[in-house]
């Protein structure tokens, strides 16, 4: 049982802002229920969220990032909603796996999600050739700043689930290691 409930379906349906996530992803996932109980939270986050996703970050980098937090801040619920979202588009298992380790085979999103691990470990304080590493692999100022909002939404995110002790909406996650080698 979480430690912060959740808006029931019921009282989901009541929330316009709710509605249109159900009809976006096909339900309302745990997080927007707690965000809920803040109309301030929820409609902040989305209109985050909503603007993230008409920005230059491809969903596929957004997902990975997405999961690269997730797996840092052991929040299985967001873990779990990001393969979901991550598969849909596309990504194979076997990245989903390296996103967990802020690794990815691609090279430009390899550069990005070790640049959000260097992000998060040192607070921002990121150094020179961490962010020089970032523009040789092609992201300009406009992606560097969504890339650091992207790593925000996700943390507060992560943060809110944690705290209220979500369980995930979706099945569970990504292969272990031995499944995706073979």
């Amino acid at each position: 049982m979480t430690r912060i409930q959740p808006i029931d379906h019921d009282g989901a349906a009541n929330i316009p802002l709710l509605a249109d996530i159900r009809h976006e992803l096909g339900f309302v996932p745990m997080l927007m229920r707690l965000l809920a109980h803040s109309p301030a939270a929820l409609g902040g986050f989305l209109a985050l969220r909503g603007a993230l996703k008409r920005g230059v970050l491809p969903a596929a980098l957004r997902e990975r990032i997405a999961i690269a937090i997730a797996a840092m801040n052991d929040c299985d619920c967001c873990l779990a909603n990001h393969t979901q979202f991550a598969r849909g588009i596309g990504l194979a298992d076997s990245e989903l796996y390296a996103a967990t380790q802020a690794e990815s085979r691609d090279p430009q999103a390899a550069a990005a999600l070790g640049f959000v691990r260097d992000l998060v470990a040192t607070r921002g304080h990121v150094d020179a050739a961490a962010l020089g590493a970032l523009r040789d692999a092609g992201f300009g100022e406009a992606a560097i700043v969504e890339i650091v909002a992207v790593v925000a939404t996700n943390i507060f995110a992560n943060l809110v689930n944690n705290l209220a002790q979500s369980a995930p909406n979706v099945c569970p996650v990504v292969p272990p290691p031995a499944v995706i080698a073979s």
